[in-house]
């Protein structure tokens, strides 16, 4: 059996080995873009990852070892099993079978790829990319490689869902923070989600998009992503995080000692922010009996202890139970048991600000709707927004390529050199309509973004997006800082 390393002609769906010999006769140019049609659940898209799949796919040299690699994986998938139970493979026309082995004889994939800029942040139903090809013989890989460059929808709606809440801090932080505190956004939600991510790909790339919002992350495989992939430098604020305890370290110490787990903390950690999970047995115990015990340790130390509560809900135990009898722990919420034990000023705008030898963080489901209920009862008590942070992993990419509604579909084609403008529109879901010929995208104050179909060829010229891909080659790589300075543009705007 022929084998060979990263072969992206194996990068598809089953159904698209046998689109190349269906089209109509004559076919000789396919046109196709790439949209996001669905708003309930967002309703901006943050286009990011398309560089990482033109180096690591669509750029690689294909070979005609690739070719046969194909040829014989699809003789057997498309095989069947007669009545004896016996497999009778499937003889692959010939017809594919030369269109294969020519494209790996051009040795490139003949297609031109035009772009928005990663980063750019625009309201979704707008065009994103497109594609067509460049030679006429090779019209059919423009869908070739549609479910392979299609899997950016996952890195776009991470992003997404972050800059929701990125969007949630800005609004009160401008409420509650002092403009000189406002540098804390960036460290406001905190990426805890490479556990949960099905893949080592799937966590660069979503911890990458994330970070086009925060900067505060545990996904450590992001980083040296945004460098190597996408040339962030170095030394510049890509991304952070703190030493911080999980419960099988505290465990380690007994439930009957666990006051000296909080005290070995501080000792490993005598200086900078320290991060402590408190909810290992009773949170409201390490929030006042242990919090009064290690009080002065807490005051002396040069930094931060940061108190983790992570069970139950979130709400509740930062801002109170409103349910719990009057004067209680729980009724307190560890917001103001800190207020009590350590202190707080008033801000200019009103608020008040723990102590900064302390703060708290709180890491499970948290939701975006729950995150703001809890952003709005600090507010309504009197608390800056700058005094809780919160993890998300799982959450941030709780989602599927239905999430966001992407498709890439086929707007425009040729056939014997005749132009036909063509559209998906089923009867049955008209939310499915897709544009119709060839596309622009323009953007003015007054309208923002607006993609426009059935234009002439001069007039899909002017388009905003701009050509990164042709015949195998990177017309034009993004460095991170720039990426991310356009998500910074748009909410600063």
């Amino acid at each position: 059996m022929v084998v060979t390393s990263n072969n992206p002609l194996l990068g598809t769906d089953v159904y698209k080995m046998g689109h190349m010999e269906q089209y109509a006769p004559g076919c000789n140019k396919v046109y196709s873009y790439l949209i996001a049609r669905s708003d309930k659940q967002y309703d901006h898209t943050v286009f990011f990852g398309l560089e990482y799949y033109l180096k690591q796919y669509l750029s690689v040299k294909l070979t005609p070892e690739m070719a046969e690699e194909f040829i014989q994986y699809a003789g057997m998938i498309l095989g069947s099993v007669n009545e004896k139970g016996e497999v009778v493979p499937r003889i692959i026309s010939d017809d594919v079978q030369s269109k294969i082995r020519k494209l790996c004889e051009l040795g490139y994939f003949p297609i031109e790829i035009k772009a928005v800029p990663e980063g750019t942040v625009m309201p979704v139903r707008n065009v994103l990319m497109t594609l067509t090809n460049t030679l006429p013989d090779f019209h059919w890989v423009v869908g070739f490689v549609e479910s392979l460059i299609l899997k950016i929808w996952d890195p776009i709606t991470t992003a997404a869902c972050a800059l929701q809440y990125r969007q949630m801090v800005e609004k009160y932080f401008d409420q509650t923070v002092d403009e000189e505190m406002h540098f804390l956004k960036d460290f406001s939600v905190h990426d805890f989600g490479y556990r949960g991510c099905s893949s080592e790909e799937q966590a660069i790339l979503t911890g990458a998009g994330f970070l086009l919002n925060f900067k505060g992350s545990d996904t450590v495989p992001a980083l040296p992503f945004v460098i190597n992939h996408y040339g962030a430098d170095p030394k510049g604020p890509i991304m952070f995080s703190v030493p911080a305890s999980e419960h099988s370290v505290m465990c380690s110490f007994g439930r009957e000692d666990e006051l000296s787990a909080f005290r070995n903390m501080l000792r490993l950690y005598p200086e900078g922010i320290v991060s402590i999970v408190s909810d290992t047995f009773n949170v409201y115990t390490v929030l006042t009996d242990f919090a009064q015990e290690l009080k002065e340790e807490i005051l002396s130390r040069d930094g931060k202890v940061v108190f983790r509560p992570d069970s139950g809900n979130p709400e509740y135990i930062i801002c109170g139970d409103p349910e719990a009898p009057v004067g209680s722990n729980e009724y307190k919420g560890a917001v103001r048991l800190l207020d009590e034990m350590f202190g707080s000023t008033v801000n200019s705008k009103g608020y008040k600000v723990l102590n900064p030898k302390v703060g708290l963080i709180y890491g499970d489901g948290m939701y975006l709707a729950r995150y703001e209920r809890t952003l709005k009862r600090l507010e309504e008590m009197g608390y800056a927004a700058t005094n809780l942070v919160i993890g998300v992993g799982g959450i941030l990419r709780n989602h599927s390529r239905d999430t966001l509604g992407f498709a890439i579909k086929a707007t425009y084609v040729e056939v014997d050199g005749i132009p036909r403008e063509i559209e998906k529109d089923p009867i049955t879901d008209r939310k499915k309509k897709s544009h119709k010929g060839l596309l622009k995208l323009r953007y003015s104050e007054e309208e923002g973004y607006v993609t426009e179909d059935q234009v002439t060829f001069e007039q899909e010229s002017e388009t905003l997006l701009k050509p990164v891909f042709k015949d195998g080659q990177i017309l034009q790589t993004q460095k991170f800082e720039d990426i991310r300075s356009r998500v910074e543009e748009f909410l600063n705007n």
